[in-house]
């Protein structure tokens, strides 16, 4: 009995803590309703970023990738329904100034569950760079880097080299954390 209740608050835990990849895929009525957040007044730097949808498999990695040699990037994996997500980019924006001062390059990656019009709303309040990828192209990319659920990040260090990630548990980390190593990152 005491192990049934152990895991049924795991469960709830981690259902609290993250999104599953595909909740709104079997239902896309469900995903245009979502609303997107008003953008803050003060204007910010979001810059959409494409992928050709020929770019598939282990390459789509390398492409995002590509862009940030010599960099530091600090790689969101997200959704605009997933309220987790939102959540975390809130708290990501009380750390964000001052390392994108110091070189931080903060990067965005959302599939094509995320609506493109609530998109394109959405990300005009969340400065960065921003990629939307094909259906096929998240899949590929969540079965690589074996994401279980969103929001999870991946750190580059200006190498090129993954400096931290918390891809296989998902979840948001904390600002204090992401900003440690963050920080290290920008040292090496």
């Amino acid at each position: 009995m005491k192990k049934s209740l152990l895991m049924l608050a795991a469960a709830g835990l981690i259902t609290a803590t993250s999104c599953a990849k595909r909740p709104h895929r079997d239902n896309p009525a469900q995903a245009d309703t979502e609303m997107a957040e008003p953008a803050d007044s003060k204007p910010v730097n979001s810059v959409v970023k494409t992928l050709p949808a020929t770019v598939r498999g282990a390459d789509i990695m390398k492409a995002i990738a590509a862009n940030y040699k010599g960099k530091v990037a600090l790689i969101d994996f997200w959704a605009t329904w997933c309220g987790p997500c939102r959540m975390a980019m809130r708290q990501i924006d009380e750390i964000k100034p001052a390392l994108e001062e110091k070189g931080c390059v903060f990067v965005y990656v959302t599939g094509d569950s995320s609506p493109q019009d609530t998109w394109a709303d959405m990300i005009k309040g969340i400065s960065g760079e921003h990629y939307r990828l094909t259906e096929e192209q998240w899949d590929e990319l969540c079965q690589q880097l074996n994401i279980p659920g969103i929001p999870s990040y991946l750190l580059l260090g200006k190498d090129g080299k993954t400096a931290y990630d918390n891809l296989s548990e998902g979840g948001y980390p904390g600002s204090e954390v992401l900003k440690n190593n963050i920080e290290v990152a920008l040292t090496k």
